[in-house]
């Protein structure tokens, strides 16, 4: 539906009001805007007439809007209807009152279009928090009853399989230090990291890869889906990450993961073939600039380039070790397409295959699935999946 009302559009089409598993959500910048204009004349709802107003400038309503559950906008000038900030003033924007450097803002104007200034919006304010159910220890049920009793109020993610957002919590304990979080029934983990193991869809009995494995968060997650059944091999090359993943292994209680501490680059020459690998690359973090403001200025064109050569060289190596037939998931927390779409492109024209995520929705690609703060109350995050041919 599209209502209009002193100059603005703002349009909610049902599909968008949440993302299930295996959806692609994509701005309402890059989706063709010709059909939603025809309609801006449909009666406006009483409860959106009365945000909008000429004073407000387009990022704020829209920023209000969507925290009421409406996902896409469009802004629309009385006397121009189809009339559109350029480039330039979304980048100068971002620049003078986000805090980009011109490089990120251009980058993230390149991805975004307007919809940056939304993007950038969303990220000044802290994320809502996510746990993940380690279903390996406890149930949904008991932990919600466990941690509603302590003051935290949980609401199930509607496209995860064992995903909660955090509504509130106490001022003590805090999250991290739960008597259940000690215990290993939870994880607090961001959506689209538990998205991407879910994406990969590994299984009981299977031997599954995970390359570059950080402190461990989807690895647990593999190893539960996986219900301790097969051979999950996490790799880690620094020291400080091991400990860490090593512990959240333990903690979790994850009895099938075996660590081992090298550089993912040189894991060919082990001679080992997986059904499945994760690849949830080294990147800019760029999409993580909620949490750490800093990148908005430290994030260059050398840090991109860096990182690319990085995440095909880890690509190849997880390509090489996938069985033919395998399945391959590689994300990274990153806005930047040369992070995202061109590192999948060149495994693409070395002949392996993209396969859709699904999507009942408007999408650009069904071939990827891209995550933004303004939609989806998360960080910005790439998922794309592969088949070996």
């Amino acid at each position: 539906m599209c209502n209009v009302h002193e100059g603005y559009a703002t349009c909610n089409p049902a599909k968008y009001r949440g993302l299930h598993h295996g959806d692609v959500v994509v701005p309402v910048a890059e989706v063709r805007c010709e059909r939603y204009l025809c309609k801006l004349h449909t009666q406006i709802n009483p409860c959106v007439s009365k945000s909008l107003t000429k004073s407000q400038p387009p990022p704020s309503v829209t920023y209000c809007l969507r925290g009421w559950g409406l996902c896409g906008s469009l802004y629309v000038d009385s006397d121009n209807p189809i009339s559109a900030l350029d480039k330039e003033q979304v980048v100068a924007r971002l620049v003078e009152s986000y805090g980009y450097s011109p490089f990120f803002a251009e980058k993230l104007v390149g991805v975004l279009g307007e919809e940056a200034l939304s993007a950038a919006e969303a990220s000044e304010k802290p994320l809502r928090k996510a746990i993940r159910v380690n279903t390996l220890k406890t149930t949904h049920r008991e932990l919600v009853q466990r941690l509603g009793g302590k003051g935290f109020q949980l609401s199930r993610i509607p496209w995860l399989r064992n995903g909660y957002w955090v509504q509130a919590e106490p001022d003590t304990p805090p999250l991290g230090a739960t008597h259940e979080y000690l215990f290993g029934y939870y994880f607090v983990q961001s959506p689209p990291s538990m998205y991407a193991v879910e994406a990969l869809d590994p299984r009981p009995g299977e031997t599954v890869l995970d390359l570059a494995a950080g402190a461990g968060g989807k690895a647990t997650y593999i190893s539960q889906l996986m219900e301790n059944r097969g051979v999950l091999v996490a790799v880690e090359p620094k020291r400080g990450k091991v400990a860490a993943l090593r512990s959240n292994v333990s903690r979790m209680g994850c009895t099938n993961t075996v660590i081992l501490q090298m550089d993912g680059r040189s894991l060919p020459s082990l001679g080992m073939v997986f059904d499945r690998v994760l690849l949830d690359a080294p990147c800019t973090s760029s999409g993580v600039v909620s949490r750490h403001p800093a990148l908005k200025l430290r994030v260059s064109a050398k840090d991109v380039a860096e990182q690319q050569n990085l995440q095909v060289a880890l690509l190849e190596a997880a390509y090489r070790a996938l069985k033919v037939g395998g399945v391959l998931v590689y994300s990274t927390c990153s806005y930047f397409r040369e992070e995202g779409e061109e590192v999948v492109g060149r495994l693409v024209d070395r002949g392996a295959s993209l396969t859709p995520l699904g999507s009942p929705g408007e999408t650009v690609s069904k071939k990827w699935v891209r995550f933004y703060p303004h939609m989806h109350g998360t960080e910005g995050f790439f998922v794309c999946r592969v088949t070996k041919n």
